[in-house]
């Protein structure tokens, strides 16, 4: 069986580089560690994971705490579970999942199960009970990266999308089609990416001279339903709507079947745009246009973020705001456009392949 001195001296490097790459180090360059990890491949080398533990009196498992039954079923938060694990794989750790309901109460004994098992990392993720647990984490020392949770403290890492950002260029968007009573629909409160989804809005609005109407928003709870349910009240409150903006793609989708159910045509009626590009915008019909958010990218750096805490006490805590990009469709009615001249704008068909 190959030894890590098979690994380095195949790959032309020293054990110790092959020690950083198996252990997540962020001081190796990529195409050192690409070239490792294929040598590691050829020869068939299994790190193992039980010995390591014992020697080195480490757990090498980092928990992912998700307070949102739902959240497990959205396609977004799938995408970024599944980029926090490649990336924590990749380095020879392990992810326990563990799902709670939104504002679940019970995360002290949660918390009293990551210290016993000697958790090295946590990701925090969806709707928390309150600042609490927060304060908790950070007094514990638990590297920590957040996701979409605002917090400072010492060992925790912020990661999230520029909500503020992508939500303007959505309604600024739908203005630069002539909307001018352009609907809301928000996702719940207390939540970071609502508030910064609807600030966005605003500041595209006041931008305009556009008028803030309270009547032209709704919360949707970040569900299809909801979505449907927001759209139909903002109809009965303002029938004169021209556009709307869902702060989700799913929220989106439930407005369109409202808008159908009310008679009214997308986009020829009503513009609509979301807010995420999962998978089921480009299905559904017409085509949604929509703010990109990469989740996978998202969970990457969160893994990538945690293990460089884990191995270096001394590093300080970051915010990370990742780019979203317009994602243009049919569901606006304007046609498909490059990112020529500016901003950030994918052209971008239905599923079928038709332009909008």
């Amino acid at each position: 069986m190959a030894t890590i001195k098979d690994i380095a001296k195949r790959a032309g490097v020293s054990v110790s580089t092959v020690s950083h790459v198996l252990n997540g180090y962020g001081d190796i360059s990529a195409d050192t560690e690409k070239r490792v990890r294929a040598v590691m491949r050829e020869l068939n080398y299994h790190p193992s994971a039980l010995a390591r533990r014992l020697v080195r009196k480490r757990s090498y498992v980092v928990e992912l705490m998700l307070f949102s039954v739902e959240g497990l079923r959205h396609p977004f938060f799938y995408e970024v579970i599944c980029g926090i694990t490649a990336e924590i794989e990749k380095a020879g750790y392990d992810l326990v999942l563990s799902v709670k309901d939104a504002g679940d109460r019970r995360w002290r004994e949660s918390l009293r199960r990551c210290y016993e098992s000697k958790v090295e990392g946590l990701f925090l993720m969806g709707t928390l009970p309150g600042p609490a647990i927060l304060d908790e984490v950070a007094a514990s020392g638990i590297p920590t990266v957040l996701i979409d949770i605002p917090y400072e403290g010492p060992r925790m890492t912020y990661v999230t999308s520029d909500n503020v950002g992508g939500a303007a260029s959505a309604v600024e968007h739908l203005i630069s089609l002539g909307h001018r009573r352009i609907a809301y629909i928000d996702g719940h409160t207390p939540s970071a990416i609502s508030e910064g989804r609807f600030i966005g809005y605003r500041q595209a609005l006041l931008r305009h001279g556009l008028p803030l109407d309270a009547a032209l928003v709704a919360n949707g709870d970040f569900t299809e339903e909801g979505g449907r349910a927001a759209m139909k009240r903002i109809l009965e409150a303002s029938p004169d709507i021209t556009g709307v903006f869902a702060a989700s793609d799913l929220m989106a989708i439930g407005a369109m079947k409202a808008l159908r159910e009310a008679g009214r045509k997308i986009p020829h009626d009503v513009a609509v745009i979301g807010f995420d590009d999962i998978e089921a915008a480009s299905y559904v019909r017409p085509a949604l246009s929509t703010i990109k958010q990469q989740g996978d990218v998202m969970g990457r750096s969160a893994a990538k973020e945690v293990l460089k805490l884990i191995n270096n006490p001394a590093r300080k805590p970051r915010k990370i705001v990742l780019p979203t990009t317009l994602v243009v469709r049919e569901s606006c009615g304007a046609k498909a456009r490059s990112s020529e001249g500016g901003g950030a704008v994918e052209k971008a068909g239905s599923a079928s392949g038709d332009r909008a």
